[in-house]
């Protein structure tokens, strides 16, 4: 290889070129979620944690013109507490509980071997060597998280947060089995085993990233597409929806179909306002809720109009029955009494 093409390799300039594109493309990441107002739980831990992670990964590669302290330690800790929170933020999308208490103890880690190693009693290899096998740790538990993930719309991101994930533990693994062997005494020695890992890290960061938008997309779409398929009011099925649901039914089985309209409801709204004409609708639309199973839908078609469908054999008279059952038991508790 010649000096020229190895130049194109130096690690330092990757590293802190790939970093910086990261930590750009997480802070826009964390803008757009803050603008579209989603609250999506988790993303914000995840895109601070890549933003950390980030900027610890361009101290490390700052090194030589740093003091020990901040290139050694702030550098470590920045990139381990980015990898935890990474990993505590995809676990808070997931719907799992974070163990924040443990991702701490996981950072106090990383911040002693970069203490005991890096000013006590200075050890490239060991600090190096732990160091790694604990990024890689942390990656492992990232993927396997990730890849649990069954809800179709987050299932892109989370893949690619999965693959990411895997791609840098065996990376992390590998250079720490390096460091053992004395092949890696430097992070930022211009070697090929420093070149490839600074690489990989920089791309994983920036895929990182990807992954976080394709959840938030994914998200999006999930939103619109029941926006599109839902009445606003009451969050039944609408025209479309239930046309959806009827298609993606066995075309075979026989269909019960029930029709609900509230008498005078035009009385209603003159006399005490459209705001409790909206609560009479949405008492109504949870009765009709209710009656649903796996095999029966119920629809707003429009105003005060709503229908009842079910699918299969001798329906309509348990959809009767399931019907007066819950007109009977909002009766008896009171619901949605209409002022004199």
């Amino acid at each position: 290889m010649t000096p020229t093409a190895w130049a194109y390799l130096d690690p330092r300039g990757m590293g802190i070129t790939l970093s910086l594109s990261a930590a750009l493309l997480a802070l826009v990441l964390l803008l757009t979620n803050r603008a579209l107002g989603r609250g999506l739980p988790g993303m914000q831990q995840a895109a601070c944690g890549v933003l950390l992670a980030s900027v610890g990964f361009a101290l490390n590669m700052l090194q030589a013109w740093l003091t020990p302290l901040v290139a050694l330690v702030l550098a470590v800790v920045l990139m381990v507490a980015g990898v935890a929170l990474v990993l505590g933020g995809v676990r808070l999308l997931r719907d799992m509980p974070a163990r924040w208490g443990w991702l701490l103890a996981c950072c106090l880690a990383g911040l002693a071997i970069a203490l005991w190693f890096g000013l006590v009693t200075p050890n490239p290899r060991w600090r190096i060597g732990l160091l790694s096998l604990l990024l890689a740790y942390l990656s492992g538990l990232l993927a396997r998280t990730a890849l649990g993930e069954s809800r179709a719309q987050y299932q892109a991101g989370m893949r690619l947060l999965a693959l990411l994930g895997v791609v840098f533990a065996v990376l992390m693994g590998l250079r720490s089995l390096a460091a053992a062997l004395g092949l890696v005494e430097s992070s930022v020695s211009s070697t090929l085993v420093n070149s490839v890992s600074v690489q990989v890290a920089g791309m994983s960061l920036i895929g990182g990233v990807v992954g976080l938008v394709l959840v938030i997309s994914g998200d999006l779409m999930a939103l619109v597409e029941h926006q599109r398929t839902h009445d606003p009011l009451t969050d039944l099925l609408n025209r479309l929806g239930l046309r959806q649901w009827v298609d993606q039914q066995a075309s075979h089985l026989p269909l019960a179909l029930g029709m609900v309209d509230l008498d005078h409801f035009k009385q209603v709204n003159d006399a005490h306002g459209h705001a409790l004409g909206d609560l009479v609708i949405r008492h109504l639309a949870v009765l009709l809720r209710g009656c649903e199973s796996p095999t029966c839908r119920a629809a707003r078609l429009g105003g005060e109009e709503f229908v009842i469908v079910a699918l299969g054999a001798d329906q309509g008279d348990a959809l009767h029955h399931n019907w007066s059952n819950c007109v009977r038991s909002s009766s008896r508790a009171g619901r949605c009494r209409v002022p004199a």
